[in-house]
């Protein structure tokens, strides 16, 4: 086993280092980026571990540095700082994802082509096509277990955020995020070959 990845999947934590001998006081930015520097790596491992996209990765590096360089007065313990920098990769990971669920991505000039045929300008065969697509991700939906398809229905059928899903369900906001990002990762897996044109 990676001595770098704990058991359950996440990236494990650099070994501790003595305090007063690593971290020394954080009161100037050249001192944040030589923390920075160290730290980097493990910060991308925690990065990596929930967004799955090289790219995406070297802009939450970037964003991650800036956090940390403009909110450096709000440490109190320079000892804390990797645990406070850890935080905020995993928070920036988490807005990351929080934004590309919201949005609705298309490559740059493409435009949605509007046909004259059929309901809501698609052809009998698409819509053919569109209803065993819907009958699969319904199939799909129903073998998740009972907390993933409900935390998934609260966000897509009633809209609610994730704050909003934890009060309806009386869970706190990270169990609503792991509970979507479980089950969005198993209907990827599971409508794989309906996505990719194989239906």
């Amino acid at each position: 086993m990676d001595p770098q990845v704990r058991s359950s999947g996440e990236p494990a934590s650099p070994p501790a280092v003595d305090a007063a001998l690593a971290i020394p006081a954080l009161d100037t930015p050249e001192a944040a980026s030589a923390l920075l520097a160290r730290e980097e790596g493990g910060v991308r491992r925690i990065l990596g571990y929930y967004v799955h996209d090289h790219a995406a990765v070297d802009d939450l590096w970037q964003e991650v540095s800036l956090r940390v360089l403009r909110r450096l007065h709000t440490l109190q313990h320079p000892a804390a700082a990797r645990g406070w920098i850890y935080q905020i990769a995993r928070n920036a990971a988490m807005d990351w994802l929080r934004r590309c669920d919201r949005a609705v991505v298309r490559p740059t000039g493409e435009v949605p082509e509007i046909s004259a045929g059929g309901d809501d300008g698609r052809s009998p065969g698409d819509q053919l096509l569109s209803s065993e697509r819907i009958a699969a991700v319904r199939k799909a939906l129903a073998e998740l277990p009972p907390s993933q398809r409900e935390a998934i229905r609260l966000r897509v059928e009633e809209g609610l955020d994730h704050v909003q899903i934890a009060q309806r369900l009386g869970i706190n906001r990270q169990a609503v995020e792991v509970r979507l990002c479980k089950g969005r990762a198993a209907l990827r897996e599971r409508l794989a070959d309906i996505f990719e044109g194989d239906l």
